[in-house]
Formats: C-alpha cells, sequence, structure tokens
C-alpha cells in the first residue's frame, strides 16, 4: 500500500458534512423562534444545497474507491515521481493551459456582456440603466479577477504537489489530481509520447456530462529511465 492520502475521501465527508449543515437550516424554517423561521426561500436554496451537497458526496465517494484501488495496487499500472525540475515544468505548462482556457472564458464573456447589456438600455430610465450597467460591469469584473486569479492559484498547488505519478488502465493520479474514465459514456481516445514542454506522453481522455460531450488532456512527465511505447502500450491494453 502506498503511503499517500486520499484526498477524495476527506473532500467527500466536507460535502456530507456541508449536506447535513443545509439539511438542518431547511427544518430551521419549519420550526418557530429562529431568525429563518418561515422563510420558505431559504428552505428552497437550504433543500437544494443539502441534495446538490449530499450528491457531490457521493460521487467523490465513489472516486475515493477508485484511488483506493489505485493506492494499493489493484489497478496500477506504473507508479514513479516527478523530479524537482519536472515538477516545476508540469506546473508551467499547467499555467499556461489554465491562461489560455481563462482567456477565452473572458472573450466569451465580455461578448456576452455586450449582446446582454446593451438590449436592456433602451428598456430601461437612465438612472436604471447606469445601475444596470454598473451590475453587470462589476459581475465582468469578479469573473476578470476570478480568470486571472484561478491559473496561479493551480500553478501553486501543482509546484506543492506530492510528486507522486500513478497511472492505471483507466486512472490516472499526477502530482496531487485524480483522473478517471471508468464511468458510462467516457474512455480513453488519445495516447500517444511527447518531448514537449517535457519527456512524457499525452493522454486524452473524454466524458459526458449535462454540457454534453468533452475531452480533457494530460500531459504527464515520464521518468527518465521509463519506456514510453511500453507504458502506452499496457494503457492500451486495459482500454
Amino acid at each position: 500500500m502506498l503511503k499517500l492520502k486520499n484526498k477524495q475521501r476527506s473532500a467527500a465527508r466536507w460535502f456530507w458534512f456541508a449536506g447535513v449543515i443545509f439539511g438542518m437550516i431547511t427544518l430551521l424554517t419549519f420550526s418557530e423562534g429562529n431568525p429563518v423561521s418561515g422563510v420558505w426561500a431559504v428552505t428552497l436554496v437550504g433543500f437544494f444545497l443539502m441534495i446538490s451537497s449530499w450528491i457531490t458526496g457521493v460521487i467523490l465517494g465513489k472516486r475515493a474507491k477508485k484511488m483506493d484501488r489505485l493506492l494499493s495496487g489493484e489497478t496500477l499500472i506504473a507508479q514513479w515521481e516527478l523530479t524537482d525540475e519536472q515538477r516545476k515544468s508540469y506546473s508551467s505548462h499547467m499555467r499556461t493551459k489554465a491562461l489560455a482556457k481563462s482567456n477565452a472564458l473572458m472573450w466569451v464573456i465580455s461578448i456576452l456582456f455586450v449582446i446582454i447589456t446593451i438590449p436592456f438600455l433602451f428598456f430601461l430610465e437612465k438612472d436604471e440603466g447606469w445601475g444596470f450597467v454598473m451590475l453587470m460591469g462589476l459581475i465582468l469584473f469578479i469573473v476578470f479577477v476570478f480568470s486571472r486569479f484561478m491559473p496561479y492559484y493551480y500553478y501553486s498547488r501543482n509546484i506543492m504537489g506530492d510528486r507522486q505519478v500513478m497511472i492505471g488502465s483507466k486512472y490516472a493520479y499526477v502530482n496531487g489530481y485524480f483522473h478517471n474514465w471508468d464511468f458510462p459514456l467516457s474512455g480513453l481516445k488519445k495516447l500517444k509520447p511527447i518531448s514537449e514542454p517535457f519527456e512524457g506522453i499525452s493522454l486524452t481522455y473524454y466524458y459526458t456530462d449535462r454540457t454534453w460531450r468533452n475531452e480533457h488532456t494530460l500531459n504527464i512527465p515520464v521518468a527518465k529511465d521509463m519506456d514510453c511505447k511500453s507504458l502506452i502500450s499496457r494503457i492500451e491494453a486495459g482500454n
């Protein structure tokens, strides 16, 4: 058993705990003598957050079991540790990808901001129009700050990661983050060796959710003494 903490399980417990708290708040709205008594908006929001938290807890709990199988070696194909140089290169690569996604997101939101805001101004009074513009501008500003902050947050998380890499046929744990593609309407799409931005493998898997089919690509640095072609063959054999 590898001495590595299963973060999926602790995250699942936090969501279950949050669900209990939201459930208690929901129940308080039905009793008298408290600030939220009879506030049915709180009832609706609390119930929704309770269910959402528990569903997330179930999902993370299932992921924790899959992570346990990887940690125990049951589904493990290969395991290695990133060097300091590899971890730094990987972290910089992930930051560059996150910045590109953030820039694309800002363009989309800015266009939507213009499309939504301008037509409404024709139907609002002058004072109301300025208030609406300020509100929309505040939302745009918050999204902008968030889009600038998150890539550097992920960089700091990766640069302080545990450096562990574990690969299964349908699982991958890379520097603190767990990925899996063994659920319905998901699977491995592409797998190949790479030499840029570092020596390693590029793994692309797809999954289906409420936004339909999505893809995620992992570029993973590989240990210098490891044969990438052999590793790829073993992963493909399990898919």
